[in-house]
């Protein structure tokens, strides 16, 4: 049974759950096939985005977007706290993606 945590989010209860490894590979094909990503929703965490947040609990992208970073810091470590392997796995598509772009920018740089 996958493993719970009940945090307060700006006066709302919401439960943040552990990923199995299957939800996992699910995230990973998503980013493969190139499934529209919310840039803003993107990068208010380095190490995750409010999808991945929405991912891992039962509350709602877009209804994160009304709360401030500090008051959605609980639900993030509570999704880090429940959820390693995800973020480890992130970390690893986050490095590959910026050493892919870093070729790339390379490969624009010399050909000119």
């Amino acid at each position: 049974m996958a493993a719970t945590k009940v945090v307060e989010l700006a006066g709302v209860q919401v439960t943040v759950r552990e990923l199995t490894v299957a939800e996992v590979r699910t995230w990973l094909a998503e980013i493969e096939a190139g499934v529209t990503v919310d840039p803003l929703g993107s990068m208010v965490f380095e190490d995750c985005s409010l999808d991945d947040l929405a991912r891992m609990s039962d509350a709602t992208a877009a209804g994160m977007e009304a709360l401030t970073y500090g008051e959605l810091l609980p639900l993030r470590d509570a999704c880090k706290a429940l959820n390693p392997h995800f973020f480890r796995v992130r970390a690893a598509v986050q490095k590959v993606a910026r050493a892919i772009e870093a070729e790339a920018a390379s490969m624009i740089s010399t050909a000119r």
